[in-house]
């Protein structure tokens, strides 16, 4: 074997090992940012883990025992990685319904939109809610500026709820539909969500949630995100009737907090069955995965959901389109979560509000 081939298979090798580890790092049950951060990338990683692999496979002719051990731990670090994003290639059992034929009053068409704060160009925004003409729009990061620059919107959408700020928290919630509710700030003074509860043009209800935690950074875990999560979560259950939630979560949909949302707030993905549909990041085609979410009870089928174009922001907007079906207000999941989630949500939630304690503290 030349020189080049054998430096070659030296870094394959080494690269390889350091993406299994990688790969199963999320494992570690920790609120550390550099561990949740490895939640993101799993299909990235997998493509690269393959990629390597079969240029291992041909650079290495002898097939030795560090090959074996290096493509069998690579293997099972890749079936770990398209375990955790199988659930949203399109041949998978979807989680919510198709609603093939849908009354227009049980219809409710809600756009989310990360708009970005240093983003200034409000027309492509415009645009899409002019071409779509949601009945719900959801605008994150908006700071005064967007506020005053979606003024225009008020005859079409009578019904706002708004708190702009300048630190990428802001949220402004607007509606064609009657809406009556307000902000609240579940577990940072600084981070606001919405409830709101919506009539519908059939006189349904359904209790909307708006929300965008923090995201894991350095210097910042993911334990106020996580219990955030696990609040909203919880109310969803306990009200029991119709409910929505929107938001970016600064999360994917494979995660284990995500999972853990899910089997507490009784809800499902439409995500699921149908696409990745990733909204973020706008700027790098390489490196998107799907940061802006809705979860809907059990009331709900799909109509459309779609990833609309650029608007200047680092996310995409997203378009979703629901059925209501049956009755709003009746349960649909048990009253309580499985005992062993519970457990795990109650963890969640503790440590997220000591994390959220010690930094008004200062540590």
């Amino acid at each position: 074997m030349t020189a080049w081939k054998v430096w070659a298979k030296r870094i394959l090798i080494a690269v390889l090992l350091l993406l299994a580890i990688l790969s199963f790092l999320p494992l570690w049950q920790t609120d550390r940012w550099w561990v949740r951060q490895w939640d993101y990338p799993r299909l990235q990683v997998a493509c690269l883990l393959a990629a390597l692999m079969f240029g291992l496979w041909l650079l290495e002719h002898r097939r030795s025992r560090t090959f074996w051990a290096v493509t069998i731990g690579s293997g099972a670090a890749l079936a770990w990685q398209v375990s955790h994003f199988l659930a949203y290639f399109p041949l998978y059992p979807k989680e919510v319904a198709s609603a093939a034929n849908c009354p227009t009053a049980s219809r409710v068409k809600l756009l989310n939109a990360n708009v970005l704060l240093t983003n200034d160009r409000m027309g492509p925004l415009l645009q899409q809610i002019e071409r779509h003409d949601p009945d719900i729009v959801l605008v994150l990061e908006a700071n005064d500026e967007w506020v005053r620059g979606l003024a225009g919107l008020r005859n079409r959408y009578p019904y706002w709820l708004a708190e702009p700020v300048p630190n990428t928290y802001g949220m402004l919630l607007l509606s064609r539909l009657p809406m009556n509710g307000g902000i609240r700030h579940l577990v940072q003074p600084a981070v606001p969500s919405v409830r709101a509860t919506v009539t519908m043009a059939n006189g349904q209800q359904f209790i909307l949630h708006g929300v965008h935690p923090e995201p894991p950074w350095p210097g910042d875990d993911s334990g106020e995100r996580d219990a955030e999560l696990v609040m909203v979560g919880r109310e969803v259950r306990d009200e029991g009737q119709a409910a929505v939630v929107l938001g970016d979560l600064n999360d994917v949909a494979w995660s284990r907090t995500s999972r853990l949302f899910h089997e507490v707030a009784g809800t499902n993905d439409p995500r699921v069955g149908r696409g990745f549909y990733p909204t973020f990041n706008a700027k790098y085609p390489l490196l998107r995965w799907p940061l802006d979410h809705l979860f809907v009870s059990p009331h709900f089928k799909l109509v459309d959901m779609a990833v609309l174009p650029d608007i200047g922001s680092d996310h995409f907007p997203v378009l979703f389109s629901l059925c209501l079906v049956g009755d709003a207000d009746q349960r649909k999941v048990s009253r309580t979560a499985p005992a062993g989630t519970e457990a795990e949500a109650s963890q969640e939630l503790s440590k997220g509000l000591q994390e959220r304690s010690e930094e008004d503290r200062g540590q």
